[in-house]
């Protein structure tokens, strides 16, 4: 019988190894600025993208899908999720393209109503859809807390954190941005 309680004490620290061997806290992500890259900012959160993670899973113009992982802080959360993404993109919605569609040269339209235009299609449908899987949940100072295996399909926000996020990957990916970057607080 106690032979058995060894065994189960062992097994248990060797499911347990994985999550500690891969717990980060806040100092550690704030420590290595040329890895997580802050893409944006609140009053209560960061999202940082592990630079290091990026990688593009498909190229087949006008689709992109580009893999990485995100650390999400909540400050007043106390915690730190950190999760893969896969955003998927069609390049038909960028802003390039679109003000090509949108913008004619047309004398009468002024930079502002051109602007206005651009803004309110990107918002409609920024052309980028992510799905976020395996969600690690860590205490500030980096102890474990949960894993979650979250799957789900969701459209990105014009200027969300996704947003952010979904832009600074396709730059790093392919040296352009897919959308621009509306807000100046946000350091990518």
């Amino acid at each position: 019988m106690l032979s058995m309680k060894k065994i189960l004490l062992l097994l248990l620290g060797l499911i347990l190894i994985p999550f500690s061997a891969f717990a980060i806290s806040l100092s550690e992500i704030q420590s290595d600025p040329g890895r997580y890259v802050k893409v944006a900012e609140g009053q209560t959160t960061t999202m940082y993208v592990d630079s290091y993670s990026i990688q593009s899973l498909r190229y087949a113009p006008p689709y992109y899908t580009i893999q990485g992982k995100i650390y999400y802080v909540s400050y007043t959360g106390n915690c730190i999720e950190k999760s893969t993404v896969i955003f998927n993109y069609d390049y038909d919605r960028s802003s390039v393209n679109l003000r090509k569609d949108l913008m004619p040269n047309n004398p009468y339209i002024t930079d502002a109503d051109r602007g206005n235009a651009l803004w309110n299609e990107i918002k409609a449908n920024t052309g980028i859809k992510f799905t976020e899987t395996d969600v690690y949940t860590y205490s500030l100072s980096g102890d474990y807390i949960e894993t979650e295996k979250n799957f789900f399909d969701q459209s990105v926000g014009g200027n969300s954190p996704a947003y952010h996020t979904a832009n600074y990957m396709f730059y790093k990916c392919y040296n352009i941005y897919f959308d621009p970057k509306y807000d100046s607080k946000n350091l990518y």
